[in-house]
Formats: C-alpha cells, sequence, structure tokens
C-alpha cells in the first residue's frame, strides 16, 4: 500500500452508531448482533481504520467497543483513536461550578469504563448549546478534565454553521465535527471551515452521504422529502455523465477538501466497510468535475441537508 493510499485510509474513521441501535434513513440491515459488530470493528481496523467515533447516546455503541478494546489489549495490540461524545447536559439552575464539573466528570467516567481506556482521545460536546449554556461551565468542567489528562483533546458535534463562529471564540476547543457532503457546501462558501483550520482545530467531517438521503432513488422518496427530488437527479445525470457513481462522488468530494483531518462514515455490514475502504483509495476528482460538483450544489436549500428539519 503506497503512502497516499495508506494515509487515505487513516482518513477514515468509523462511526458506530448503526451498531449499536438503528440509524440512517436508508439502513435496511437493521442492527448487526454483537458477534458480527465485534467482526466488523476488528475487519476495520485490521485494514488501517485507526478512529472509531461512539457516543453514550448510541446504544450499546460503547460497550461493544470496550470489549474490542480490552481484546486488543489481551493481544498487545496498538488501540484505535477513541471518539466519544457527552450527552446533552440537564442540571438544576441553581447548580455550582462544583456540581457541573462532577457531572461532566461522572458522564467521562461512564464512557471510560464502558470503553475499557483510561483516557477518552477526543470529547465532543453532543449538543452545541452546551457551549454557552449554564455561563460557559459544561466547557469550564471539559477544560478541567483535560487538564486533569482524563481527555487528551475536547471538541464539538455542531448542526449549522453560525455555531462554527462561538466555537472560534471560546478559543479551547481542539476539535470539531461538522456536517459536509456534496449537497451542503455552507462552511465552504462561507470561509468558515478555511477558518477553523486557521485556528489549528481538527476537523472532522460527518454525514457525508446525508444519513443515506444521496443513496435513494429521487423517485423513491418520502413524502417530507420531496423537495430533494431535483438535486438528486442532477447528482444522478453527473453520475451518469462522468462514470462515477453517486457514492464515490460524494467520499472523493469531500476526502480531498484540504482542511478535513477525518471522515467519519457509520457502517452496519463488514460489505459496507469493504465498500467504504475501496472507495476512499479512488484516484482524485479533475478540477473540472469538482467545478461542477460547485456549481450544481452550491445553493441547496437548507431543509433538505439539515436532517433536523426533515419532517
Amino acid at each position: 500500500m503506497d503512502i497516499e493510499m495508506k494515509n487515505n485510509v487513516s482518513k477514515l474513521t468509523m462511526g458506530t452508531a448503526q451498531l449499536g441501535q438503528m440509524y440512517g434513513i436508508a439502513n435496511k440491515t437493521g442492527k448487526p448482533n454483537k458477534k458480527d459488530a465485534l467482526d466488523i470493528i476488528n475487519y476495520a481496523v485490521s485494514k488501517g481504520i485507526n478512529s472509531l467515533d461512539t457516543a453514550p447516546g448510541y446504544g450499546e455503541s460503547e460497550s461493544i467497543i470496550g470489549e474490542f478494546i480490552h481484546e486488543q489489549k489481551t493481544l498487545k495490540r496498538k488501540l484505535p483513536t477513541i471518539i466519544t461524545k457527552i450527552p446533552s447536559v440537564n442540571l438544576d439552575c441553581g447548580s455550582t461550578t462544583e456540581n457541573m464539573v462532577a457531572y461532566v466528570k461522572k458522564m467521562v467516567m461512564s464512557s471510560l469504563n464502558k470503553l475499557n481506556i483510561q483516557s477518552i482521545d477526543v470529547c465532543l460536546l453532543h449538543n452545541p448549546d452546551d457551549m454557552t449554556s449554564y455561563e460557559g461551565e459544561v466547557v469550564s468542567s471539559l477544560v478541567k478534565l483535560k487538564h486533569e489528562g482524563l481527555i487528551k483533546k475536547i471538541g464539538i458535534s455542531i448542526y449549522h454553521p453560525d455555531e462554527i463562529k462561538q466555537v472560534i471564540s471560546l478559543g479551547c476547543f481542539d476539535a470539531v465535527q461538522i456536517p459536509i457532503n456534496i449537497l451542503d457546501h455552507r462552511l465552504i462558501n462561507s470561509g468558515l471551515l478555511n477558518e477553523l483550520s486557521k485556528h489549528g482545530i481538527d476537523i472532522y467531517a460527518r454525514s457525508i452521504y446525508l444519513q443515506g438521503l444521496i443513496f435513494l432513488d429521487p423517485a423513491d422518496l418520502p413524502p417530507y422529502l420531496q423537495n430533494a427530488k431535483e438535486p438528486l437527479q442532477k447528482l444522478r445525470k453527473l453520475s451518469l455523465e462522468i462514470g462515477l457513481s453517486p457514492s464515490e462522488l460524494s467520499m472523493l468530494f469531500v476526502r480531498d477538501i484540504p482542511e478535513i483531518k477525518k471522515i467519519v462514515i457509520g457502517c452496519e455490514t463488514k460489505k459496507q466497510v469493504e465498500s467504504n475502504l475501496k472507495l476512499i483509495t479512488l484516484p482524485k476528482l479533475t478540477d473540472n468535475i469538482i467545478k461542477q460538483i460547485h456549481f450544481l450544489f452550491n445553493d441547496v436549500p437548507e431543509e433538505i441537508i439539515n436532517p433536523t428539519m426533515w419532517n
């Protein structure tokens, strides 16, 4: 495996939401059993995927990864990087700073115990509102736990470009997980992606297949997604014209955005891992194809690219 190909594989982070629960609009296989989930993780790591993304909200995901970690330690193998998250914080308004630190620490310790690790490589706030809630005490608590060594890097999972300005202004985050894909150019067009990179913040791309929307046939869209028909038809047309599938176009478009450090992609089968490993090592898109993508999908309405608005 040449250096560039190896670098591209290590750019892939395996999302594990599907291993712990039902997830995604295009999920046809459901949640795998524990043995299959462990086989999928083992296969992914054996092929060079060196990071796993999870969260307490992903059902059994953390515990399954914990079993895998235990096995790796027993075999004295190198451990993958683990990204997990702090669930939305909900404490009484009158809580003290000490209460907040204890609350956040309790959640971190719960994840550490389930994951079978001493320190979380990357711990993200799952709810962007927690950047400012409780007068910034949630963020301060994360910073404190980082100083204590329970967390190596702290970050946030954002859902809307407006939240990026807050991320930068706080000046304490090491990483940010962002939604970005072939239909969603908001962070590119606004210059916010470049701004994050300039501040030395690791950028993890998620939702590169828009929760599976790009795989759906435009003719088979549910009633609440009828307005996605036109961009999906454009994507199919472009795909036929240049001889690359929608999934190939989607992966390569995001992979070659220079600011992106990692791409988080969920899998519920070994076949999907194989497919993503093939996609991530394909040759670059030409400048002409990238220009066409920017032209065709420059301004897709938010109700299509923001899954929280799908109703």
